[in-house]
C-alpha cells in the first residue's frame, strides 16, 4: 500500500508541475498575483516530486490524496491557476 501511495503522489506532483509549466496564456489577462501563485505551485509540486524520487519524502494517505486532488483541479482548469482560484465556470 505504501508503494501505491508513493507512486500516486509522485505522479500527481510531477504531472501537476509539468501541466503548470506548459500553460500558455493566450488572450488571458496577465495578473502578477496569479502568476506568483502559479510559480509557487510549480516550485512546491516540483520539490515534492523530487523529494519522493530521491527517497527523502514518504507521503501519507492524506498527502497523496491532496496531491491527487490538486492534480485533478489543475487539469480540469487546463493549467489556468486563475480558474482554480476563482472557480471554474
Amino acid at each position: 500500500m505504501t508503494k501505491l501511495l508513493t507512486m500516486l503522489a509522485l505522479l500527481s506532483y510531477a504531472s501537476t508541475c509539468i501541466r503548470l509549466l506548459c500553460y500558455r496564456r493566450g488572450l488571458a489577462n496577465y495578473r502578477i498575483h496569479i502568476s506568483l501563485v502559479a510559480w509557487l505551485l510549480i516550485v512546491f509540486t516540483g520539490t515534492c516530486a523530487l523529494e519522493i524520487l530521491l527517497g527523502i519524502g514518504h507521503p501519507s494517505f492524506g498527502q497523496a490524496g491532496i496531491a491527487f486532488t490538486l492534480c485533478l483541479l489543475v487539469y480540469r482548469a487546463q493549467g489556468n491557476v486563475a480558474n482554480i482560484v476563482r472557480g471554474i465556470q
